[in-house]
């Protein structure tokens, strides 16, 4: 995913309306922001970060409607053929995910890195977890 295999690429989210202070703000002052919260969390220091992207998502909530398993498969599929990356939370998986699946799919594609083999996919496949479609006949 990035060209120099010794950096790696680290995405922060920050979930907020559109109507927040924080949406509004510019590309620059959001930079600085996620380049002080790696550096107070110790992913990384300042001087470590070579550059920041803003992408802003509105209205990203996931929605189970009919046909979402047969869409999730679909982007399954086409992530599966791109070698060491990992998918995780939220919007990594496309599925409204708990805190705490977010962080056991986190902890499964770290561990994925070193060596092992989770199915980061497979979490938070509960159905009591999901929403229902309900059909009028």
């Amino acid at each position: 995913m990035v060209p120099n295999p010794q950096t790696t690429t680290l995405g922060l989210e920050y979930f907020c309306f559109e109507s927040d202070e924080i949406w509004k703000r510019g590309d620059s002052r959001l930079i600085k922001l996620g380049i002080e919260e790696v550096d107070k969390l110790k992913f990384a220091t300042k001087e470590e970060v070579m550059d920041g992207t803003v992408i802003r998502s509105p209205k990203t909530y996931p929605i189970y409607d009919e046909g979402y398993r047969e869409r999730i498969e679909t982007i399954k599929n086409y992530l599966s053929r791109i070698e060491n990356l990992q998918t995780m939370g939220r919007n990594g998986l496309h599925r409204y995910n708990n805190q705490d699946h977010s962080m056991l799919s986190a902890i499964g594609a770290v561990r994925n890195i070193l060596g092992e083999k989770n199915s980061i996919w497979d979490i938070n496949v509960d159905d009591e977890y999901h929403e229902t479609i309900e059909r009028k006949e």
